[in-house]
């Protein structure tokens, strides 16, 4: 098989491998959070304005989805034992992770290393549905749906953003590039961050069902929408070719509409079920509260919180996510109340974010969350290392 020529462990490569996408994404997590604290916005360069705003989507949620939980969850969901090609996706790691250090000093060299980063987990990715599935194409989870929509995305944005970089690079970045960067890579952005979270959100509250409901089978439509249709018009834009009348309303028709389709579908499946709300449900529910908030907001006047609720709402997802998979690793070392008050703690934390009189109350919240955040990195390293050990 393929894999034998990259490896000859399997099962503890998909472990390590998996393990340093989710601590990677833990600590990019920590990163973008600590940009934000009062202290470092006196005098804020160009880079860390930008870093912040990029930094969740680009380097937590992306990576986290196809190298942490596509590493871990992925192959169980298409019925192998492991991805196809590891050691690709172990080279995309050591381009995130370099990104992840050049993100608030030169933010063009980071996004550049992200393109080649996330290209190559993209391709193991998408190897492994074409080489390494033994399920049939109609009978896949939403999850595994969304990975695939997300590494389909990521194959059309990466070219396209390394691209635009290189130019900078040699032609030298004009004064205003953060903010003509942010308004850029808005779709993109959106759909990279809204297409894994969402796969997330619908793995935890789905977990539980036996049978498939409406959401699954509207999964892969609306993610193919999200994350390979709105991809292809931004595209496509960037060289003239969509009107301008379409072009402002790309973000609502190929992200907002499928989004709230399938989130109105998962909650018709789960009140059917009658499902018990455990730690990760919290979590998955949470993360749908911000994004109807961020959704809600689009239409406001000036919708300057749409964009945080949506990034809140996917690092919940996110979270949840990661819960699910500290559980299925070391399933008697984590309660089952820590991630409830964990989730509580963060969604309380992200709703005063977004209220600006409760906004000091927010960032202690949020601030909480992180160290919790932390101690569990630190505990995942000592329980990894202890498995290697015995290894």
């Amino acid at each position: 098989m393929t894999y034998q020529a990259f490896d000859s462990t399997p099962a503890l490569s998909n472990r390590r491998i998996g393990a340093s996408f989710i601590l990677l994404a833990l600590f990019a997590g920590l990163l973008g959070g600590s940009l934000a604290l009062p202290f470092l916005q006196i005098h804020p360069t160009a880079g860390q304005a930008f870093c912040h705003g990029i930094l969740m989507a680009f380097f937590v949620i992306s990576p986290a989805a196809l190298g942490g939980f596509g590493q871990w969850l992925l192959p169980a969901e298409l019925g192998t034992d492991r991805t196809t090609l590891p050691a690709l996706t172990l080279t995309g790691f050591c381009f995130l992770s370099s990104g992840v250090v050049f993100l608030p000093i030169q933010p063009i060299i980071a996004l550049a290393l992200w393109a080649v980063g996330v290209f190559a987990v993209a391709l193991d990715v998408i190897t492994t549905f074409l080489e390494g599935r033994v399920l049939q194409f109609r009978k896949l989870s939403p999850l595994a749906w969304s990975m695939l929509a997300t590494a389909s995305g990521v194959t059309i944005v990466a070219p396209v953003l390394a691209a635009i970089m290189t130019r900078m690079m040699i032609n030298g970045a004009p004064a205003n590039a953060a903010h003509e960067l942010v308004s850029l890579l808005h779709l993109p952005e959106t759909s990279l961050m809204l297409t894994p979270a969402l796969g997330l959100v619908c793995y935890l509250l789905s977990s539980s069902r036996n049978k498939p409901g409406l959401a699954d089978r509207l999964a892969p439509y609306a993610f193919g929408v999200m994350a390979v249709v709105g991809p292809l018009f931004w595209m496509d834009g960037l060289f003239g070719g969509v009107p301008a009348a379409v072009q402002g309303s790309l973000v609502v028709l190929t992200q907002l509409v499928p989004s709230v389709l399938l989130v109105t579908a998962l909650c018709i499946d789960v009140w059917k079920q009658r499902q018990e709300l455990d730690g990760t449900t919290l979590w998955a529910l949470g993360s749908v509260i911000l994004f109807s908030a961020g959704w809600i907001a689009e239409f406001m006047p000036g919708h300057g919180t749409d964009h945080s609720a949506a990034a809140f709402g996917g690092i919940m997802a996110l979270c949840g996510g990661f819960y699910a998979w500290m559980m299925r690793l070391l399933p008697d070392h984590i309660p089952s109340p820590l991630s409830r008050m964990h989730a509580g703690l963060t969604f309380v934390g992200a709703l005063c974010s977004l209220t600006p009189a409760l906004m000091v109350v927010g960032e202690g919240l949020m601030g909480l969350s992180l160290l919790t955040f932390g101690i569990l990195g630190l505990f995942l390293i000592k329980e990894t290392g202890r498995a290697r050990a015995k290894a």
